[in-house]
């Protein structure tokens, strides 16, 4: 979870700007860092650093605190968000761990995590600070400043992959972290190992994105594309929505994602296995009956809400591990001096 290998400081931690409104620096103002600014501002300490004079002009007419480098944002923030493409983020936080102190939390919202907390891993932080790897499963097709909007994460999934082995000051950085994402952002969370995370992610989110592309690519190099491009309708403006993405946010994590090319593969065997069937209707119209069922009811289906009691003890994380495996994500948490309530949706 928090990551503390070997010790550049040994500063006594500093204590947060107030333990329910922690001061947050947010490194990248794009869609993703735009959105959790404008959920939070006026409501916590928040500042921000932006390389584009268009977000830092965005930013601060939308009422938060410009600093003028990373490292001004580090200076004032319990809680840092590196919000950059996938791609960048190792080099954004290794270009700030020397200004990072004691208490802070340092987390990420690339939607690969192997290689960032593996990084991490092998990593020298100072003493006392604590790296969490984060992936919201919220967006649009917008990039940029343009594309955020409040309430862009409400009752939608952020997953966090914090490591089995925490101490105690690491198990209480995630419950901190968990604490400002299930509150003002509104978000349930789910806590997974990085390597579960991205085969996840690869099955629901980027092969995803490569059928996008390959149906678009499909009709734009088609000899009728003039006349393709007239007739399309919603099922194809549906599927290849994300295709409108900003590739520079898209290519680096299908480049990062380790199982996205296994997926792809399965991907393509299903859909040798449906092209047999394209001759027998009996066959194909069961299949596409269960299909149709099963995808139907992932919209008519709310999660069912219960609320559990936790041992808060070192074992608390594999606690939540086995219960976001099962679908339980975490809506709301309440700390106790040796137990942890939450309300699971």
């Amino acid at each position: 979870m928090g990551y503390r290998i070997g010790s550049v400081s040994t500063a006594s931690p500093l204590p947060m700007t107030s333990s329910e409104h922690p001061a947050i620096g947010i490194v990248g103002l794009g869609q993703i860092g735009g959105s959790i600014a404008l959920d939070l501002v006026g409501k916590m300490p928040v500042s921000f650093f932006a390389r584009s004079s268009e977000a830092r002009f965005s930013g601060s007419e939308a009422g938060l605190e410009i600093g003028e480098t990373p490292a001004d944002v580090v200076a004032q923030s319990d809680v840092i968000f590196i919000a950059v493409p996938v791609d960048q983020t190792i080099s954004v936080i290794g270009s700030l761990i020397e200004h990072l102190r004691p208490g802070q939390i340092v987390t990420d919202v690339g939607s690969t995590k192997s290689k960032v907390v593996n990084w991490a891993k092998s990593t020298e932080w100072p003493s006392g600070v604590h790296f969490i790897g984060g992936h919201p499963m919220a967006g649009t097709d917008v990039s940029g400043f343009a594309g955020a909007v409040q309430s862009l994460f409400r009752n939608r999934t952020w997953i966090l992959t914090p490591d089995d082995s925490g101490s105690r000051s690491e198990i209480d950085a995630l419950l901190r972290l968990m604490t400002v994402i299930t509150g003002e952002l509104g978000a349930r969370i789910a806590i997974m190992d990085s390597m579960v995370h991205d085969r996840s992610v690869a099955m629901v989110s980027h092969l995803e994105h490569l059928v996008s592309l390959a149906l678009v690519n499909l009709l734009r190099k088609s000899d009728d594309e003039f006349l393709l491009s007239r007739l399309v309708a919603g099922s194809f403006i549906d599927a290849t929505r994300v295709s409108k993405s900003a590739g520079s946010m898209v290519v680096p994590f299908l480049s990062q994602n380790p199982y996205l090319s296994k997926v792809e593969q399965e991907f393509t065997d299903e859909m040798d296995r449906l092209s047999e069937l394209l001759g027998e209707s009996d066959n194909l119209g069961r299949l596409w009956e269960e299909g149709s069922q099963w995808r139907s009811h992932l919209e008519v289906s709310g999660p069912s809400f219960d609320r559990v009691t936790l041992a808060n003890d070192d074992g608390l994380v594999s606690a939540l591990k086995r219960m976001s495996k099962v679908g339980k994500f975490v809506k709301k948490l309440e700390r106790h001096l040796n137990e942890i309530e939450i309300d699971v949706g």
